[in-house]
């Protein structure tokens, strides 16, 4: 009998654990070739061995298995040497391991964070030249040289397909829906200049355009690295523009309201002033080129009275390209059904 990658049976009375591996199981490890840090091929090792020798209860078993899990690592390209010293490191613990204390005598370290990849061992190289200069340095001179802090390279994991999948996942579901709500609460004092956004933003957990909706996940006037949606009050259908921003939304919505004062500004100069067409409209300048020339709006408060505005994700600066575009399909903002032209999806 079986139960995840236990089987166990009873032989005269007395309980025996054994491995279980499906009849399809490989037993292919990641390859002694593949480009990675050294200690990586040790830990794979180290784990799968002490994975057998927690399981299995009987010591002939436990060298037969461990026999099998040699072949398996040498098939994969491991050196003989290391897969040797690290199953008999493994076979000679105690199947039962115990609560290990941290040892409080360890060394503080410095973290330096790298990628694994090209220049890793130069870093290594530099992080010692580092710690030898520390170590002789009057300020630790009479430090004892273990409570000396030291550089430490630490290597943090490549992307790989679960990461990309996951993200794509979350972007498919989306996330708990929340409202955009003022970055100043009611009642509240703020030092400098009010926050102007604050009073146009929705304060609903949806956006809709035509008959699209999505759940939209929440902020407030302060959120950075957003994907949003702005809104036109004076539209019954198309009226939804949905854009990135790394800073602030606060920030993103003062550009918007800039472009839109100085058209406005323009026909002041100029009354024959007018937007010539698509080519003259891009991210910056849709929202204001909209009330501009659709609605005809010329006073300066009409942004701050015909627009609101949403926060539909928060993302990654990364990602975020990837996320705007997933909500531009799903709302159908793209013209003529939105407010987003081709430039929006071209990132012109």
């Amino acid at each position: 009998t079986q139960f995840l990658d236990i089987q166990y049976r009873f032989d005269e009375g007395k309980l025996i654990t054994d491995v279980f591996r499906k009849p399809t199981d490989a037993n292919r490890y990641l390859e002694f070739s593949s480009y990675h840090p050294p200690h990586t091929f040790r830990s794979i090792i180290y784990s799968q061995a002490l994975r057998y020798r927690r399981i299995v209860n009987n010591d002939d078993i436990l060298d037969h298995r461990l026999q099998e899990l040699f072949t398996f690592f040498e098939r994969s390209s491991y050196p003989v040497n290391i897969i040797k010293e690290v199953i008999s490191d493994v076979r000679s613990k105690p199947r039962t391991l115990g609560y290990k204390n941290k040892d409080e005598n360890l060394p503080a370290f410095t973290p330096w964070v790298i990628t694994y990849g090209a220049g890793y061992r130069e870093a290594k190289e530099k992080a010692r030249e580092v710690n030898e200069i520390l170590s002789n340095s009057r300020t630790w001179g009479e430090t004892p040289p273990e409570k000396i802090p030291i550089l430490q390279v630490v290597t943090r994991r490549a992307p790989n397909l679960k990461d990309t999948l996951f993200k794509r996942k979350k972007l498919a579901l989306g996330s708990n829906p929340g409202s955009t709500v003022p970055c100043t609460k009611p009642g509240e004092k703020r030092k400098g200049r009010p926050c102007i956004t604050c009073n146009i933003v929705s304060g609903i957990s949806s956006v809709t355009n035509n008959h699209y909706t999505v759940s939209s996940q929440g902020g407030n006037c302060k959120t950075k690295n957003i994907v949003y949606a702005a809104t036109c009050q004076l539209c019954e259908r198309n009226s939804v523009y949905v854009g990135k921003s790394v800073c602030s939304l606060n920030q993103r919505v003062n550009g918007h309201r800039r472009k839109f004062y100085e058209l406005c500004e323009a026909t002041k100069v100029d009354d024959s002033f007018r937007v010539l067409g698509p080519g003259d409209i891009n991210d910056d300048n849709v929202l204001g080129a909209h009330l501009f020339s659709v609605h005809n709006k010329r006073d300066k408060a009409d942004f701050n009275k015909y627009f609101l505005f949403d926060i539909l994700c928060t993302t990654s600066p990364m990602n975020i390209r990837k996320s705007e575009q997933f909500y531009i399909d799903k709302l159908h903002t793209l013209y003529p059904f939105g407010l987003n032209n081709i430039k929006s999806i071209s990132g012109n």
